[in-house]
């Protein structure tokens, strides 16, 4: 049996990112609710920081394409700019 929704929380939304320009993204009304996300990159790899600054083209983390991330964190502090091209990346949001 496949469970969708991580043992212990409970999801609150989905949001997707399309990083085009140089302006870092955050998420929106629904997923800043919550304090665990599940994270894919689809296209192109993107830049993450989760300390609430912003990311730049060359600067965060590199999050590639084609696997996925579990960040426990406060949700006002992830920031995802591309890192070439243009991106998409899918968030799941969920709290304890």
């Amino acid at each position: 049996m496949s469970r969708s929704t991580p043992a212990g929380l409970t999801a609150l939304g989905m949001q997707r990112l399309s990083p085009t320009n140089s302006t870092a993204l955050g998420l929106n009304t629904t997923c800043i609710q919550g304090t665990v996300f599940h994270i894919s990159v689809e296209t192109n790899s993107v830049r993450l920081r989760t300390d609430a600054t912003a990311p730049t083209l060359t600067t965060g983390v590199l999050l590639a394409t084609g696997l996925t991330w579990l960040f426990d964190v406060p949700a006002d502090n992830l920031k995802f700019q591309r890192s070439t091209g243009s991106a998409v990346v899918n968030i799941a949001a969920y709290k304890y």
